[in-house]
């Protein structure tokens, strides 16, 4: 019986052990515009950075809101026709967060181009 128990045990900390030392695995959100769906804002939490799109000169911007429970970042990517811009929002580790894209003109949201809320931890 009580070689079971340091057997157990043993097991348990190399398992404990492993489970430390293993890498973390890279989270990416993406977020698109409602408005046509062009464009596209991804944050990967174990870098934390926002790469966001905009896929047509259209003379519409791709418009970015993220946020954790402390810090709110707003991006307006205006380059257009496939241009990809990336930053570095300043997250809080371990917070939940929400991550938005929309369509804009001249710093202004272009109404019902609000795409879904996308929701992670950094």
């Amino acid at each position: 019986m009580r070689y079971a128990r340091t057997l157990g045990a043993v097991a348990f900390a190399a398992a404990a052990t492993v489970l430390a030392t293993s890498p973390a695995h890279a989270a990416s959100y993406t977020a698109h515009p409602h408005y046509m769906n062009k464009g596209s804002a991804v944050f990967n939490s174990s870098t934390n950075t926002l790469k966001v799109c905009d896929n047509a000169a259209d003379g519409l911007s791709v418009m970015v809101t993220i946020e954790d429970d402390g810090n709110f970042f707003g991006y307006d990517m205006t380059k257009g026709n496939g241009q990809c811009q990336t930053y570095k929002p300043k997250l809080h580790n371990g917070q939940r967060f929400t991550l938005q894209a929309f369509n804009g003109k001249k710093g202004k949201a272009v109404s019902g181009s609000h795409g879904s809320l996308v929701y992670g931890i950094v």
